[in-house]
């Protein structure tokens, strides 16, 4: 069988078992790319798929990346006897480089949406970059997520954001606050003026200067301009600056520190958190949950109540 369509048919396995796959296919593709799309299957040789794994750059997490995706795509086809051998090497390298979630502040926050006064101009206008940002900080909502936001996803009555077809293949409903109801209102009924003229269920809620949608990475890039014009970098020796992304994590932390505050189940509440954020499990939301000194703090305190009732008993 050709590579492609072994690619194909593995891809219609992962669809149908709810996952969307988009970064296992981005790397498959870049792999077919990479030795021909046309390749009969069993005529891949190690080497190749070595060089291809190892590429021209420092070793990173990427390497692993690709070595996870092509590992489940050719163990799905030596399940299928479309080929021999896995052609992967049986030992990989350590990666020493794990990345730590950068946890913003409320005066980075505020830093960055002070430097979009006088922006540039790009083809996100500093007015959808401002509301994506406070939209990421308080929901938590993946980048891709709030792109895809349509006007009839937004429920502002109900406070109520419908996230469609997320990363797997599921719809959720995303309560919102009242202070974040009035940014989106604003934003609204500045950009999609015409609010007493029916709109489509598929007008965007974001759009560039073009009328578009905006791109991921064209908003990751925007955003990488304005944290630097902010100032908002970490210091902790770590090889990568804050990254929009990491709102998501900003937002979990955020949210069990106030459930220590209040005195609440944290174990019990964390199952909701999980949902809240889209995951599929709640190790997949342990993730996002560095122990920041704040998180620490709040957790010391919750330790030391624990113990000193202990004695008391």
């Amino acid at each position: 069988m050709k590579l492609a369509d072994a690619i194909s048919l593995y891809m219609q396995v992962i669809h149908a078992n709810g996952c969307k796959g988009d970064s296992i296919h981005g790397v498959l593709s870049l792999f077919a790319k990479y030795v021909s799309r046309d390749r009969e299957l069993t005529s891949i040789s190690p080497s190749e798929v070595r060089a291809f794994l190892d590429g021209n750059r420092p070793l990173s997490h990427y390497w692993h990346r690709k070595h996870s995706a092509l590992m489940g795509f050719f163990r799905f086809a030596l399940a299928r006897s479309l080929v021999p051998a896995i052609p992967l090497p049986s030992r990989t390298p350590r990666c020493y480089q794990d990345y730590q979630p950068y946890v913003y502040s409320e005066d980075d926050v505020d830093r960055l949406i002070a430097a979009l006064d006088g922006a540039r101009a790009t083809p996100i206008e500093a007015r959808t970059l401002r509301v994506l940002v406070l939209l990421l900080y308080g929901t938590g909502l993946r980048l891709g997520e709030a792109l895809h936001l349509c006007l009839a996803d937004v429920d502002l009555s109900q406070q109520l954001l419908t996230v469609r077809d997320t990363k797997f293949y599921k719809t959720r409903w995303v309560p919102i606050g009242t202070h974040l109801v009035q940014i989106l209102h604003e934003y609204i009924v500045a950009v999609h003026t015409s609010l007493s003229v029916e709109r489509r269920d598929d007008t965007p809620l974001f759009t560039r200067r073009d009328g578009g949608r905006p791109t991921a990475s064209g908003v990751r890039r925007a955003f990488a301009r304005l944290r630097s014009k902010a100032g908002v970098r970490r210091n902790d020796g770590a090889r990568y600056q804050p990254r929009l992304h990491d709102m998501r994590a900003t937002f979990a932390v955020h949210r069990l520190i106030i459930w220590y505050q209040q005195g609440a189940d944290v174990q019990r509440l964390l199952p909701l958190l999980s949902t809240y954020l889209g995951h599929a499990s709640i190790a997949a939301t342990q993730i996002y949950l560095p122990m920041s000194p704040e998180l620490l703090v709040e957790a010391s305190i919750r330790l030391a109540h624990y113990v000193a009732l202990e004695k008391q008993s």
